[in-house]
């Protein structure tokens, strides 16, 4: 059917049918309507005679069931969500009975909000906004929000936001339904200024003298117009072409942040704030789990490095009885000074020897037995395998060795607190029985060797130690013990260090006649296989830690789906102004990310005081793995993406007519 040239609205046929239950419900009923460009036009009824359904399909806020609905000559029943969304941005402009503004906004930012789904800067839609304000006489309100105006301020805040976009049609729906008869009347008036000046009006109302004012009054009932009356006593419409329609665009990325920031997470600060917890947790445990096992490796490293870099350690196995006959019938002598100088001619890359044996014997200081201590006769490089220094004295020279010289190299732990270790220095120790003259004292190595019990290492602050020589002739011993209990080989570099394991126990197998009367330790090595035991229980424990984030996930989906049913006058307002589906979608799952990615930023942060602080009380290194601190700032983000998508969509998909006739 072919469309009136003139009509800027034109109904055919226009039907709306609700299923309740078996029933269907005709709120529209065949109507067949045209509204002509300039028309101030009253629609009245009773309650349940279709003329807010009505409005709603002409609002383009509903579709029909069947029927056509063209606006401007645009077909609007076939039309996408999208479309319908760009006509009320632009060509409709709004006007509720509950006003429904915002009340996080200011009167300028209301005034400007449809502005900003059609793309405009903030700057240039403000200043508009300012200039409707004016017109609309709020020009000395603009920073107020709607709490702090009466209700006829509010009214003129939705009329001056209903034409900021200078629209075909402006839709009133009971007007002055929420207002006093006096504030009524300065609305009516400002309808009556807006018809004037040649804007079309459709106004719905169910009170005869507001639709007195209208010089088109259209009754109906049971969903069918059943009057449609003209008044030749008002002004006859005064026909104005609209300002052109600038496609600028749609909502930008900025106002879009800003949108989910102010409007959405700061409105509800404390919400926001429990909702995020749950992400900080969950990256600050991630991050700290991380940092901790790997400072504990890295602690670990260190000392086995203090106590002797490169470092491989045969010790004597100090067979006994039967097993240690058996051993010397085999033709094995234990470790022996020899297999040491073996060792240092077959393997080239071998830097340091030394030898070590321990005695059990009494410790002697100024007549006072010195408790926990370990006597050694060493030779060799013993300082330079250990990574040992002295703070005092000197350390032994080769003529101590030759002439069993009773001297002494004493452990930093035996220097009484307090006391300069050169004040130790020429003093006698009694080692057992006999006295020795102490020339040297070694320096702190700081090194705690309980979490090195697995590597066999020993603290040397607390060790005495002699010439080897003098140990072997002027003490008695174990029949058949072995000469040394530990000779000890640094290589040039530690990724030789299995290889060269591997060499010593081939030759000293041959030495030992297949006799393993000794154990081979690559502090190392062993080092490497323990924490490569630990590498499950440090998964496991931060999978642990990453539930946390599944769980701060959880309540960002719970909280944002609260959120979508506490928010729906909010998202009924943006749609009528202009919002897409996806504008919607986007906000809240922007929202989200925000959300999740602050408490992201939050988590890092915490963790990295929360190691900082711990590192001193546990003396553990300070490391954080980059990879794994950006490993849990990408799943707080996923995690915002993941569990803020379905909230969104459920936000986008709300019916918008049910929300926006909510009270």
């Amino acid at each position: 059917m072919s469309q009136p040239q003139k009509a800027l609205i034109s109904l055919r046929g226009a039907r709306k049918t609700y299923t309740m239950g078996t029933h269907k419900v005709h709120a529209l009923d065949g109507v067949d309507l045209d509204i002509q460009r300039g028309e101030f036009a009253a629609i009245v009824g009773p309650s349940g005679s279709g003329k807010s359904t009505l409005m709603h399909m002409l609002g383009c806020l509903d579709r029909l069931s069947t029927g056509s609905y063209h606006l401007a000559g645009d077909d609007m029943s076939t039309a996408e969500d999208n479309r319908l969304s760009e006509i009320r941005n632009r060509r409709i402009g709004f006007v509720f009975q509950q006003f429904n503004l915002l009340p996080n906004l200011t009167v300028l930012e209301n005034i400007a909000l449809p502005l900003a789904y059609s793309g405009l800067g903030r700057a240039e839609r403000l200043e508009k906004a300012r200039g409707m304000a004016e017109k609309v006489g709020l020009g000395d309100r603009t920073d107020h929000k709607p709490n702090e105006l009466s209700g006829g301020q509010c009214q003129r805040v939705a009329i001056a936001r209903a034409l900021i976009h200078s629209p075909e049609v402006l839709f009133a729906d009971e007007p002055t339904g929420a207002l006093d008869s006096k504030t009524g009347k300065e609305i009516l008036a400002l309808l009556d200024e807006l018809h004037n000046q040649g804007h079309t009006i459709l106004l719905v109302t169910h009170d005869p003298k507001v639709a007195n004012h209208a010089h088109r009054k259209i009754t109906l009932a049971d969903g069918k117009i059943v009057a449609d009356e003209i008044r030749p006593d008002i002004n006859p419409p005064v026909a104005s072409e609209p300002d052109p329609i600038q496609n600028r665009g749609n909502l930008g990325f900025r106002d879009m942040i800003r949108m989910g920031i102010r409007e959405g997470l700061m409105a509800h600060k404390l919400r926001t704030s429990l909702t995020m917890l749950g992400v900080i947790i969950g990256v600050a445990s991630v991050i700290s789990m991380s940092s901790f096992s790997e400072g504990s490796k890295l602690k670990q490293a260190n000392q086995i490095r203090a106590l002797g870099a490169n470092l491989i350690r045969i010790v004597d196995r100090r067979l006994e009885n039967a097993a240690l006959y058996q051993a010397r019938a085999q033709g094995s002598h234990g470790l022996t000074r020899r297999d040491a100088e073996v060792l240092q001619i077959a393997l080239d890359d071998i830097t340091a020897v030394a030898m070590a044996r321990d005695l059990s014997v009494e410790v002697l200081r100024e007549r006072q037995p010195v408790g926990n201590v370990r006597v050694r006769g060493v030779s060799g490089e013993y300082l330079v395998v250990n990574n040992l220094s002295l703070s005092a004295g000197v350390g032994f020279h080769p003529l101590d060795e030759v002439r069993q010289h009773r001297v002494a190299v004493i452990g930093a732990g035996m220097v009484p607190r307090g006391q300069d270790p050169a004040s130790m220095l020429d003093t006698k120790l009694v080692v057992g029985g006999q006295p020795y003259q102490i020339i040297g004292v070694l320096a702190n190595k700081f090194v705690d060797t309980t979490e090195l019990e697995a590597v066999g290492a020993n603290d040397a602050n607390l060790d005495v130690l002699v010439p080897l020589r003098a140990t072997l002739t002027r003490f008695t011993h174990q029949p058949l013990r072995s000469e040394l209990d530990e000779i000890l080989v640094q290589l040039a570099e530690e990724d030789r260090l299995s290889e060269a394991g591997r060499d010593i126990r081939r030759i000293l197998d041959v030495r030992h006649h297949g006799v393993e009367d000794y154990d081979l330790i690559i502090p190392l090595d062993l080092l490497k296989s323990k924490q490569e035991a630990q590498k499950l229980l440090d998964i496991l424990s931060l999978s642990i830690s990453a539930i946390s984030l599944v769980v701060g996930g959880i309540g960002i989906m719970n909280i944002m789906l609260a959120a979508v049913t506490e928010r729906l006058k909010e998202i009924g307002i943006r749609r009528a102004v202009g919002a897409r589906k996806v504008d919607i979608r986007r906000q809240f799952l922007v929202e989200a990310i925000i959300i999740s990615m602050v408490g992201g930023i939050a988590g890092v942060l915490l963790a990295a005081g929360g190691v900082a602080i711990a590192a001193g009380p546990l003396d553990f290194p300070i490391v954080f793995d980059p990879l794994i601190v950006t490993i849990a700032f990408g799943a707080s983000f996923c995690t915002g993406l993941l569990f803020g998508a379905y909230p969104a969509i459920q936000a986008s998909n709300q019916n918008l007519v049910e929300i926006l006739s909510r009270e």
